[in-house]
């Protein structure tokens, strides 16, 4: 029962983060939408913060979980660019995007929450870097920049595209970005292996 209820309170911290962004996430507004007691945050996590560090790892572990597999099978360039544009489309769906921009930005408000945000990207730069690594074998690029370096700058580029596009949501989004990388990525592998 209990990790049933711990269950429920995560959902509905995810749920309220993608509705209410990290401002409107209080206890009484997960509560509220999970349909139970406020005191069971709490009970089970202690803070509030615990709370949204635990809902951004579900959802985070559950991502991850579905692109490993597809992230290994991207061997170029142009597999990988088309791929990126499915995950970013399947993230924005899902909210999970939302979710990690509400809490990088919540970081700012809340320090204390930054460390530990840091710590759950970890696992996303290391699968970033080895599909670079993958992608990129046998090409110049690797000479100039090492892939941890370019998985940095790929997931930092993620998070801070995403960031702008909530406060500009009638600009020109990520996807159209990601859409062009797709179509420029065959062009820029053979440049880079001719």
């Amino acid at each position: 029962m209990s990790g049933d209820t711990r269950a429920r309170i995560v959902d509905a911290t995810l749920e309220t983060l993608k509705t209410k962004g990290f401002a409107g996430t209080s206890t009484r507004a997960i509560a509220t939408a999970g349909g139970f007691n406020p005191a069971l945050i709490f009970y089970y996590f202690g803070t509030l913060n615990e709370l949204l560090l635990a809902a951004l790892e579900h959802s985070s572990s559950e991502r991850l979980d579905r692109y490993r597999d597809a992230l290994d099978e991207a061997g170029s360039l142009d597999q990988l660019a088309s791929l990126l544009g499915r995950i970013y489309r399947e993230d924005v769906e899902s909210g999970h995007i939302r979710v990690v921009s509400e809490l990088v930005a919540g970081s700012v408000a809340v320090p204390a929450l930054g460390p530990r945000v840091i710590e759950l990207m970890e696992p996303w730069l290391e699968l970033a870097e080895a599909a670079i690594e993958r992608a990129l074998a046998g090409s110049p690029v690797l000479e100039l920049a090492t892939p941890r370096r370019l998985a940095y700058a790929a997931v930092t580029f993620y998070l801070g595209a995403n960031l702008v596009s909530h406060l500009a949501p009638d600009q020109e989004d990520l996807a159209g970005l990601l859409d062009d990388a797709a179509r420029l990525a065959p062009l820029i592998d053979a440049a880079l292996r001719g």
